[in-house]
């Protein structure tokens, strides 16, 4: 068993909570997907982690799956928590508290069960049956900078509530790129999503900066005709009293170009939190937009 986090024991936890289950009566791990490639990756993954041969299995009416047989790996799975079925999953406490790169390996695994669209309104998106693992999977994607909800889903067929986790427009493109799909479908669908332009004035906006103080935070050039410029004038537009709303890529800029922010501008950059536009509906029935930290 190993004796820590690895990451190609993070992309095969994250593959096991969207398409694994095991089976207690011969102690085998089944992980399944429609791309052979996906499962052989996943097979190499299985010896390097735990010397254990996995075998391909193919049968006409299923999925083609990937099949390993082992007790300690069933007990060892059941000691993080991953559960057994897809009712009862769950995002392992290990890939919470870990880095940030296991997270990106785990939900790449995950991401075997994802998909983004583009049709109408364009998300990224993953539906399960627990709402435990999608309740983990949205404590990483948020830990992550995006911004995200999720929404319950009744299915008239098999007649039980599932759970969609989704990253709405220009949140879910950078979640496509930063957990790329393995499915070479998936993965052209993906592209195209991320050729569309979604972001807007209301887009990661940070709030409670104030233009003129930000532009006065910037270095002074030297005075005179020998002194040396800053550059400050490219940011003119702060010092705009119709600059409302001040972007992070704005913040960036400022930060670049010399001058030192505040600490708590500063953690918001380097934390990546994301602050997501609410729409408040008053009593006489009229929408207002604020922004509120994506927590």
């Amino acid at each position: 068993m190993p004796r820590k986090m690895t990451d190609d024991l993070a992309f095969l936890l994250g593959a096991y909570l969207s398409e694994g289950h095991t089976t207690r009566s011969n102690w085998s791990v089944i992980l399944t997907n429609s791309v052979e490639e996906v499962l052989v990756r996943a097979q190499k993954a299985w010896l390097s982690t735990f010397g254990l041969h996995a075998r391909l299995t193919q049968q006409h009416d299923r999925c083609p799956g990937l099949v390993v047989s082992s007790r300690r790996l069933v007990l060892f799975l059941d000691s993080l928590g991953c559960g057994s079925r897809a009712r009862n999953k769950a995002v392992p406490e290990l890939i919470l508290q870990g880095t940030r790169r296991h997270a990106l390996l785990f939900l790449q695994g995950a991401a075997l069960d994802a998909y983004t669209t583009h049709a109408y309104a364009g998300k990224w998106a993953i539906c399960l049956e627990s709402q435990e693992a999608i309740d983990g999977l949205q404590s990483l994607v948020t830990r992550l900078g995006i911004v995200n909800a999720q929404i319950p889903k009744f299915s008239k067929q098999t007649t039980k509530t599932y759970y969609e986790l989704y990253a709405p427009g220009a949140w879910g493109q950078d979640l496509s790129a930063l957990a790329p799909f393995l499915e070479p479908e998936k993965a052209a669908r993906a592209a195209a999503y991320r050729r569309v332009n979604y972001r807007t004035k209301h887009s990661d906006v940070i709030p409670g900066v104030h233009g003129p103080s930000l532009y006065r935070l910037l270095p002074a050039g030297t005075p005179g005709r020998s002194g040396r410029g800053s550059g400050r004038q490219r940011f003119r537009h702060l010092t705009d009293p119709r600059t409302a709303r001040v972007t992070r890529a704005s913040v960036i800029a400022v930060r670049d170009a010399g001058a030192t922010l505040p600490i708590w501008l500063s953690t918001v950059l380097e934390q990546q939190i994301r602050f997501a536009p609410l729409i408040r509906v008053t009593p006489d029935g009229h929408q207002h937009r604020s922004s509120a930290r994506n927590e």
